[in-house]
């Protein structure tokens, strides 16, 4: 069974340009896009919506990696020490843009070589895109 990548990119000078790749988390992840819409009551008693200029608002991603080397623990620290805007598209061709914010890492002992369960939390940003 192989564990999938992601394509990442980054934003230089205006262009994005190829970082390589990321494992695909292997944890579940929520993708939730909110309407700011609201439903209001006429004086008729009938119902309408009224949708301000904000149109919606993306939730952060949270990512998780189990059994990481490393790999990924130091990309994701680059991308946020550098305060990268990132561009990823994942397995199904779907794109993210954003920002990684915040990493939790832990270090898993009792292993040969270093290994790390990895989270990572992904501020979506679609004005980069």
């Amino acid at each position: 069974m192989s564990r999938g990548i992601w394509n990442i990119e980054t934003k230089s000078g205006g262009s994005w340009v190829s970082d390589g790749t990321i494992y695909r988390p292997n944890e579940s992840m929520s993708v939730k896009t909110t309407s700011t819409q609201k439903m209001i009551q006429l004086a008729n008693g009938n119902y309408a919506f009224v949708t301000p200029s904000t149109l919606y608002n993306v939730e952060p991603l949270n990512f998780i990696w189990f059994f990481d080397d490393g790999t990924t623990k130091t990309k994701i620290e680059g991308y946020i020490q550098n305060h990268s805007d990132l561009k990823i598209t994942d397995h199904n061709s779907d794109i993210y843009y954003g920002r990684f914010t915040d990493l939790d890492i832990t270090w898993l002992r009792g292993y040969s070589d270093n290994k790390y369960d990895v989270s990572a939390i992904f501020t979506r940003i679609p004005s980069l895109a």
